[in-house]
């Protein structure tokens, strides 16, 4: 495929481009900061973009297969990266013919019942409040793709991510009436694994998937 990853500069980004070219695709990464991009290889294209300008995103779209967002705020002061960028991100498809798109938000937005009383309550009262700004902006994203109906779209929803080993071995669910038991964290190496993994899968199409190990 010729895949297009927004937010390639991040850690989840940084996958994502590394496991698409070891699958060989093609990868067009676009980032603020480039630079920060040290992956070279002949079938990777690295071009600064920002999601909240839509006229980079206008520029480097055309030709691609799939949008994987890997957007994130570097903050928490209130944001519209999430919302914004991946409304561009959306008109830019739209207008380029390109129907299949990703995204990446937060298991923390809903736990479900299937997460313990505990980790709820830690949720609640401390997560939510501390990113709220994020989570407010993750959640306008979520409820302005689920009227994408021209759009193959997924929302990704990970619990704590962190930088441990790729290993393809994870749980994950878009049934919403049967939440994951028991999420816990995921590594990015691992979230990026499920997105590529699930390019065609069209039963998570237009869907939020929970996924944890």
């Amino acid at each position: 495929m010729n895949l297009l990853v927004m937010g390639a500069a991040g850690g989840t980004g940084a996958h994502l481009v590394a496991q698409a070219l070891a699958a060989g695709h093609h990868v067009t990464a676009l980032a603020r900061h480039p630079e920060r991009i040290t992956t070279r290889h002949e079938r990777l294209r690295v071009l600064r973009a920002d999601a909240l300008d839509r006229a980079t995103i206008d520029a480097a779209l055309p030709g691609h297969t799939a949008v994987l967002s890997a957007l994130g705020a570097t903050t928490r002061a209130r944001t519209e990266v999430y919302s914004q960028g991946t409304a561009n991100l959306r008109r830019s498809m739209t207008a380029a013919g390109v129907r299949r798109l990703v995204c990446l938000s937060s298991g923390a937005l809903d736990p479900g019942t299937g997460t313990p009383p505990a980790q709820r309550l830690v949720t609640r009262l401390i997560i939510q409040p501390l990113h709220r700004h994020a989570y407010a902006d993750m959640r306008r994203m979520e409820d302005d793709l689920a009227t994408a109906d021209h759009l193959d779209w997924t929302v990704v929803r990970a619990p704590m991510l962190t930088d441990g080993p790729h290993t393809g071995t994870y749980r994950y669910t878009h049934d919403e009436d049967h939440p994951l038991d028991k999420p816990t964290k995921i590594s990015r190496a691992d979230l990026a694994d499920f997105v590529l993994d699930h390019l065609d899968d069209q039963a998570v199409f237009r869907s939020r998937v929970a996924i944890s190990y």
